[in-house]
């Protein structure tokens, strides 16, 4: 799947607005026809006109990914019209906004955002993985963040709901390389987009990192430039990524780049 990726089909949640609506016009420019999924059916329109203007097939979907039986039937029709989801981009996600301690916040809320980031993540890869490992090949990529391994008390909901992806992206690693599938997690970094404009942790910088850079690794993934760091967290505000995929074909460590619980040192049962 590696190459050109004309007539190519891509599947992106949270498509509507944000980084979601730019990875989806940056992968119609770059020839892939788009299915659009996201809860607001006027963004997803928005989104699929600026599409089809690079000669391609966008779909919309307007579903909330945390409900599996919906997923299932979205995904049936996407294959049904598109044949097949060459790349999957599980991009739908929520933040924290009250960031008050977990004691204090709505647990309803804090839930919800569990189940949007983790659960909806965990319901496409259900309902799309089968067509894929029948294939022998396909990519997916986790839209994840750097809240997921460096800790912050503001937002419990959200850094552990990428936590748990990057467990699940971890998991799921070996099993599909067997069957030609590659899955990637990959944190913008601090975008501006209205999820991140409320969130304090991003308004304290002062700088923010283009989305193009985003936009650019998705493709790059995409194209199976980065194959070789399947299974790996990688950070585009501050990797170089030709380099890592460099590294990663002369031999990263084992465990490199994703969720593990380091030794206190020798002697350690847990080493």
């Amino acid at each position: 799947m590696g190459g050109a990726l004309s007539g190519r089909s891509a599947l992106i949640s949270g498509a509507g607005r944000g980084i979601g609506r730019h990875l989806a016009l940056g992968l119609a420019r770059a020839g892939m026809n788009v299915a659009l999924l996201g809860r607001r059916p006027a963004g997803l329109d928005d989104t699929a006109s600026e599409c089809v203007r690079f000669g391609v097939e966008a779909l919309t979907h307007p579903v909330d990914v945390r409900r599996p039986a919906a997923v299932r039937a979205v995904v049936d029709d996407v294959l049904g019209r598109l044949g097949a989801v060459d790349l999957l981009v599980n991009n739908a996600g929520i933040a924290d906004h009250d960031e008050s301690p977990p004691w204090q916040v709505d647990a309803d809320r804090w839930w919800e955002v569990l189940e949007t980031n983790l659960r909806g993540s965990f319901n496409l890869c259900r309902a799309v993985l089968p067509s894929m490992v029948a294939a022998g090949a396909g990519r997916i990529v986790n839209i994840n963040s750097n809240v997921a391994t460096k800790r912050d008390i503001r937002y419990t909901a959200y850094g552990t709901s990428k936590a748990a992806l990057l467990a699940l992206s971890d998991a799921l690693a070996g099993p599909l390389r067997a069957h030609g599938v590659s899955i990637f997690d990959i944190s913008p970094g601090m975008v501006r987009t209205d999820m991140s404009e409320r969130m304090t942790a991003c308004l304290e910088r002062d700088q923010w990192v283009s989305v193009d850079l985003v936009v650019d690794a998705v493709v790059r993934t995409a194209r199976g430039e980065l194959d070789p760091v399947s299974g790996r967290y990688l950070h585009v505000g501050a990797d170089d990524l030709t380099e890592l995929v460099a590294r990663a074909r002369a031999g990263l460590p084992d465990g490199a780049r994703t969720l593990r619980l380091l030794p206190y040192g020798a002697g350690d049962p847990l080493a």
